[in-house]
């Protein structure tokens, strides 16, 4: 039986009290919460606008990780041409 590492809450406990024991929960059943949500016709991912205030705040935030990944990989792979390129793209994005 699988059962949360956190607070120790397990799926039959979630589903019967329809309360989430802790934060931790979402990420042990997840899984199991998106079969449910799929059952009943909800699909995951936000597809409408974003306000304007943060609208650039995620492409930034996106960018950043995306380029902390490539120069993570190009490390691993002993590409460091390409690391240094990543590296440096991560400076200038820091910068703004």
């Amino acid at each position: 039986m699988k059962f949360c590492k956190v607070c120790g809450s397990t799926l039959d406990t979630i589903i019967s009290t329809r309360q989430v024991g802790c934060a931790e929960c979402y990420f042990t059943f997840q899984d199991e919460f998106e079969q449910s949500f799929k059952n009943i016709g909800i699909s995951f991912g936000y597809q409408g606008s974003l306000p304007r205030r943060i609208k650039g705040y995620r492409s930034k935030l996106i960018d950043r990780m995306t380029m902390q990944l490539k120069l993570e990989d190009a490390i691993a792979s002993e590409e460091y041409e390409k690391a240094a390129f990543y590296r440096d793209y991560l400076k200038v994005l820091n910068q703004k």
